[in-house]
């Protein structure tokens, strides 16, 4: 994902979860609460893509991304946009690094790696929503917007590819190194 996406992304997350005076700072018009709440009530991707707040999204992105579109380019940018509104703040870690660090005065990850696994085998698009929707509900909400969309979007890709990626490039393996790296990490 390139950087213009990246800020369109992080520009429309922003527009739903922002207060309004930060919002009149940036520039950014307020997004109408139903939008976010149309797309938190969506049970699966297809859901997400009748939503309004997918279609302002998807109308925001740049044309290099909505001229070319396929069936996966629009479920991917569906499953960011019902992802993207269980984030509550948005910050410097990554999903993976988030999910596992330890938690206050304990030894334990924050998201287990029962749960963590789980995420990783995802083996469809509406598993890989339910999945990142619990694990952003383990980390309050709190993980980096534009690295969470670029990581969807990267397994959509290797979803619908049909020659394998070598096993270091994949995300799960990506996702399965930052993830035991925190875990492994004192603090």
């Amino acid at each position: 994902m390139d950087d213009q996406t990246q800020r369109q992304v992080t520009r429309w997350w922003q527009s739903m979860f922002l207060h309004a005076s930060e919002l009149k700072e940036k520039g950014i018009v307020p997004a109408p609460t139903s939008q976010k709440a149309q797309l938190k009530r969506c049970a699966n991707v297809e859901g997400a893509m009748l939503t309004t707040g997918f279609q302002v999204l998807w109308q925001s992105l740049p044309d290099t991304v909505t001229e070319t579109y396929t069936t996966k380019g629009i479920e991917s940018w569906a499953t960011i946009a019902a992802v993207l509104v269980c984030v509550k703040k948005d910050i410097s870690t990554s999903l993976a690094k988030a999910a596992g660090q330890k938690r206050e005065g304990s030894d334990k990850s924050t998201v287990s790696e029962l749960r963590f696994a789980q995420l990783q085998n995802a083996k469809t698009p509406n598993e890989l929503l339910i999945r990142l929707r619990r694990i952003i509900q383990q980390l309050e909400g709190s993980v980096n917007v534009a690295l969470l969309a670029s990581d969807i979007q990267q397994w959509y890709e290797e979803f619908y590819q049909l020659r394998p990626r070598k096993a270091d490039k994949r995300i799960c393996t990506q996702w399965a190194m930052d993830y035991y790296r925190a875990a492994s990490t004192k603090k």
